[in-house]
């Protein structure tokens, strides 16, 4: 049995060091997946909520279904009107309804890009987790030093400030915080870290 065993563990041994060799995504998954529990064990206390995220979200997701119809149905119906099965300038149509609507879409959501959704701060308050939205729709978690957020207070007073305010880290990347319409879960925490 134990003959076995090992036969077979050498075996798997083999064939994960082949795995590796030949497929290094695998191994920066893997490595990537480890940090990512690394950052899970260091616990975070959720501050700030914004509940209309989830609409932002699907506003952007939209946009990038409707492109993907519109790429669908414009070469349809180009197909059917070159068959006759549809009247002409269809295609013309198609793409006008298809272009205009992707435009739109995204002129629409171009404004709402890296909306924050939550704010998580570290218990000892050295470590900022972002949970935004991107253009697309997805959710993008990011931890960051707290050296790293320059403070809402140190930075000058914008016009949209009384609808959202534009936090930004060091390395250039800005966000938008509506916390007029969010809960504040901790005032003292967030005004400790972000102020």
């Amino acid at each position: 049995m134990r003959i076995g065993t090992s036969f077979v563990k050498n075996i798997l041994s083999h064939n994960s060091t082949w795995i590796a060799i030949r497929n290094p995504w695998l191994i920066r998954s893997c490595s990537a997946k480890v940090s990512h529990d690394h950052d899970r064990t260091e616990k975070f206390e959720t501050v700030f909520s914004f509940p209309f995220v989830r609409h932002i979200a699907t506003l952007n997701r939209m946009k990038f279904y409707h492109i993907i119809g519109t790429s669908l149905a414009i070469p349809g119906c180009g197909l059917l009107e070159t068959l006759s099965v549809l009247p002409e300038y269809s295609f013309l149509a198609a793409a006008y309804i298809g272009v205009t609507g992707a435009i739109l879409f995204s002129m629409a959501s171009l404004p709402l890009n890296n909306t924050i959704g939550f704010l998580y701060i570290s218990e000892d308050n050295k470590l900022i987790k972002i949970s935004s939205v991107d253009f697309w729709g997805r959710r993008r978690d990011r931890i960051v030093s707290a050296d790293e957020w320059i403070p809402l207070l140190d930075m000058k007073q914008k016009t949209m400030d009384a609808i959202y305010l534009s936090p930004q880290l060091t390395d250039g990347t800005k966000y938008k915080l509506f916390i007029k319409f969010g809960k504040v879960l901790n005032s003292t925490k967030m005004g400790q870290v972000i102020e």
